[in-house]
């Protein structure tokens, strides 16, 4: 009998944006915070979860570069999940995430994330 890991830190479909009229929904009505590395856009949401987009452009380097940003990403934020409930997410890596380090990125997310606690009782419908 095999016994399946616990998917609490699970990136499963309940926290992903997965619908492009989804991140067209938080681009044009969220508001914007960046940081060193990354750029968050996020909007109020009517799922309790919070639900995360990642966007890593060709401008951030070739496939390799952007997998491994999109790799380190996902990890740092499936331990945030539970923080910002209530939220669409869409995190923008910039150019600059190509040589940042795990740790880098993960400072980053989280003043991210602790910027947008502070501003989350602004955010409303527009």
């Amino acid at each position: 009998m095999e016994i399946t890991p616990c998917r609490q830190y699970g990136w499963g479909k309940a926290v992903r944006l997965r619908k492009h009229a989804q991140y067209c929904r938080v681009q044009s009505k969220g508001r914007r915070l960046g940081g060193k590395f990354l750029l968050a856009i996020f909007a109020p949401s009517s799922i309790l979860n919070a639900r995360f987009g990642l966007t890593v452009s060709k401008r951030v380097g070739n496939a390799v570069t952007r997998n491994r940003v999109k790799r380190r990403l996902r990890d740092i934020l499936r331990h945030h999940k539970t923080v910002l409930g209530g939220l669409d997410i869409v995190w923008i890596a910039k150019a600059e995430a190509a040589s940042a380090s795990y740790h880098q990125l993960q400072h980053d997310v989280s003043d991210l994330m602790d910027r947008i606690l502070k501003s989350n009782h602004h955010v409303g419908p527009r």
